[in-house]
């Protein structure tokens, strides 16, 4: 029995690791990424205001 609950608790902290591998860099992108950026960079779209605060 013993054996099988650390097998269990192996997979288990394998599972957690690849989903923060997965998570961690999603986040990052979801933070850094910016309505304004994709305006100026990816849509090719001048704006005459000033830069805006995206949080």
């Amino acid at each position: 029995m013993a054996i099988w609950t650390a097998h269990l608790a192996v997979w288990l902290l394998g599972l957690g690791a690849l989903i923060t591998a997965a998570v961690v860099p999603l986040s990052r992108l979801i933070r850094h990424d910016s309505t304004r950026y994709d305006e100026v960079y990816v849509w090719q779209r001048k704006l005459d205001g000033p830069p805006r605060e995206d949080k």
